[in-house]
């Protein structure tokens, strides 16, 4: 079942990742190759990334099984854009594409169980050499949780403040919690506050599982730093991007 956050609130949740991300939008695109025309986004959202795609001139394509996120990303693309709701462990598109992404711990929603089934059904959705970029946190199970980072965002005279915070780990599932308080505008005052269970990847467990699928690791990349270097498979790191070779 979908959060609230991405359904009833899904305004906030989109106001609340409005950062600009042009720069890594290039950086992706460099990763796909020059010959890249077609990108499929498992976990969409509200369409922020595959809006600037588009901007590229890329055909794109997102999956998502929360309406709410899938009615504000046709808000903001209209008809440049194929939007699908379903499953992404398990969806059936009947092509496939040059290149996916999946950003921001996105995969971190799927069970243990889901993970083999999506990357099975992301590998029949991608043509051979294609890349799949997936931004996924891997935590050393002796290192402590991330700090939260609370940040501000401001668009169209509405300003909030929001915190995603780490929580209690259970069998392998971290119960997050994100709080968006609206600062300014209409909803001036208003906090929306929700629970998130996710599942925390180690780098062993991670590594296993790609080891099992139809991926092989290409390379992985600091994502928490502006020039996202490339580091040495196999640690841990807050948003990593695992680039994924079908």
């Amino acid at each position: 079942m979908a959060a609230r956050l991405y359904d009833e609130h899904a305004d906030l949740y989109d106001l609340a990742f409005e950062w600009d991300i042009e720069d890594e939008v290039d950086w992706l695109l460099a990763r796909f190759g020059p010959g890249c025309a077609s990108v499929l986004e498992p976990g969409c959202g509200s369409g922020r990334v595959l809006a600037r795609l588009v901007s590229r001139g890329l055909a794109v394509t997102g999956v998502d099984n929360s309406p709410g996120m899938l009615a504000a990303a046709r808000k903001r693309l209209g008809d440049d854009a194929e939007l699908v709701q379903a499953d992404i462990a398990d969806f059936d598109l009947g092509r496939r594409f040059d290149a996916a992404i999946c950003p921001i711990n996105t995969l971190g929603h799927l069970t243990r169980d889901d993970l083999p089934r999506h990357l099975g059904c992301m590998a029949a959705h991608l043509l051979p050499g294609a890349r799949y970029l997936v931004q996924l946190d891997l935590r050393d199970p002796d290192e402590p949780p991330p700090e939260a980072r609370p940040w501000e965002v401001e668009r169209a005279g509405v300003r909030a403040r929001v915190e995603w915070s780490p929580g209690p780990i259970d069998g392998g599932v971290e119960r997050q919690r994100s709080r968006i308080e609206v600062l300014t505008g209409e909803r001036s005052g208003e906090v929306v506050e929700e629970e998130h269970p996710m599942t925390v990847w180690t780098p062993a467990a991670w590594a296993a599982a790609i080891a099992v699928s139809p991926f092989e690791y290409a390379a992985v990349y600091d994502g928490d730093r502006p020039e996202r270097p490339r580091v040495e498979p196999g640690g841990g790191g807050h948003l990593l991007w695992h680039e994924l070779v079908r």
